[in-house]
């Protein structure tokens, strides 16, 4: 049964999609890479200056980076340091 998505529908479906992607690759980097690697991904992200970053001026793109840098930093948490 196959049914036409509106294209509000479609994005919201390609998003999620990805969002599946990267948590299996979050997964297998959270088996392989060591901690150096980790940290060193979300300190890319927070070192965008958005005062100078072309991104600061699109919210949803600047909100997306906050996303990400919340996502690496949630997962990549070692469970004996959140209490």
């Amino acid at each position: 049964m196959s049914e036409q998505l509106s294209a509000d529908q479609e994005l919201v479906s390609d998003v999620v999609a990805c969002q599946l992607v990267i948590k299996q690759i979050l997964d297998v980097i959270d088996v392989i890479a060591p901690v150096e690697v980790r940290e060193k991904m979300a300190n890319q992200l927070k070192t965008i200056d958005f005062a100078t970053h072309p991104a600061a001026a699109d919210p949803v793109t600047r909100r997306a980076i906050q996303k990400a840098i919340s996502l690496i930093e949630l997962k990549f948490t070692p469970q004996n340091e959140a209490h």
